[in-house]
Parts: structure tokens; sequence; C-alpha cells
């Protein structure tokens, strides 16, 4: 990041801070692709509260992806993500309750939320009833050499793992693209592509 563009977006913290109280001056790390790490730190609190916000720097613009990150993975252009959303089950006591999901996008495109549809190539391969599969399953990843490796849990007691390279990524994300439909986060109010899947099938 040259010295310019790291002066440019400490000015619109500094304004994103005045104009919307969104915390203090970020950190900055730059991820490679146009992708940046925002990392807001609230040393006022006990113990310090941190947000990393996952961006994209065009220019001078800079295009906010999702605000509530954890890990990013950036590759020939891809960033692959956990990002904090709006729990699947609306909690009516803390409006504002979220959960991990797993997203990748290809910016400045609308970020996708793959969680589902890798979840469903999962049950294809393994024999798995898609139809019973609970659709706030946390999927943890982590790349290991040219591919992503997910794992997450089924009945909370069976931890099953799941391989996807970067060209089957490219895949779902051009399923999840295609077949998918734009929503609102109801707790951040940001803009994502989700493809539906019927309960009652586990057809395309």
């Amino acid at each position: 990041m040259t010295k310019n563009q790291t002066l440019t977006l400490i000015a619109a913290a500094i304004l994103c801070t005045n104009l919307t109280g969104c915390g203090t001056i970020p950190s900055y790390e730059d991820l490679g692709n146009g992708y940046v790490e925002a990392t807001y730190t609230r040393t006022s609190w006990e113990p310090p509260a941190s947000r990393s916000e996952l961006c994209y720097k065009s220019g001078w613009k800079k295009i906010q992806i999702w605000p509530d990150t954890l890990g990013v993975c950036v590759k020939n252009g891809v960033a692959l993500f956990t990002g904090y959303a709006a729990s699947r089950q609306p909690n009516s006591e803390n409006h504002r309750n979220t959960e991990p999901r797993l997203f990748a996008v290809r910016a400045p495109d609308l970020p996708l939320d793959i969680t589902g549809e890798v979840l469903w190539r999962w049950s294809k391969q393994s024999g798995n009833d898609f139809a019973k599969i609970n659709p706030n399953t946390h999927v943890f990843w982590e790349e290991k050499e040219k591919a992503v490796e997910f794992s997450f849990a089924i009945d909370w007691n069976k931890d099953v793992g799941f391989r996807l390279d970067w060209n089957q990524i490219s895949d779902v994300m051009r399923e999840v693209k295609e077949k998918g439909v734009v929503r609102k986060d109801r707790v951040w109010g940001t803009s994502y592509i989700e493809k539906e899947f019927k309960p009652e099938t586990t057809e395309k």
C-alpha cells in the first residue's frame, strides 16, 4: 500500500468515526489483489474489544465487503472468509445476534454466502441426506497446499471433513451467483447473495 493510499484510508476512517461513530482509527493489513483488512479496537472497554472488516480498494475508493470477519484467504482475486451474519434463528432478546457463515467474493461483486452449497456438495459426495443437515452448521476451513479443507459437525457429535480445490470453489461461486438471490443482512445492512435450497428436496 502506498503512502498516499494509507493517508486516504486513515482520512476515511476519521470521517467514518466522526459521522457514524463506527469506532477508533483502524489498523490496516494489505491482503493482496486489492483486499484490505481493517481492524477496529476499542481500548476503552474492559476487556478491549476488536472487530475486523474486509474491504476492497479500487483506486481511491474503499468498498466494504463485510463488516465483521474472522480469517481471510486471498487466492487469484478471490477472497474466502468467515463472516459474522445475522443469526438464522432470530433472538427476540438480542436482535443483533450473529453467527459465523462461510463467504467467498470476487470484488467488486457482492459477497456470496456459500455455506449451503458447500454442505450440499459434501452431502452428494458422502451420500448423506442434505435435507437433514442443520442449515446453521458452522463450517470451519483451512487452506492446505492447492486446496481448502472444510470441517463441520453433524448432529453435534460427528466431525466430518471435505476438500475442494480452488477450481471447485470457483464453480461453487458460479452456482451460487447464478441461482442465488440478493439478501440484505438484518444486523449489518450489508447485501450478499445466497442460494436457496428447498427443504423437501436435495436436487439442484
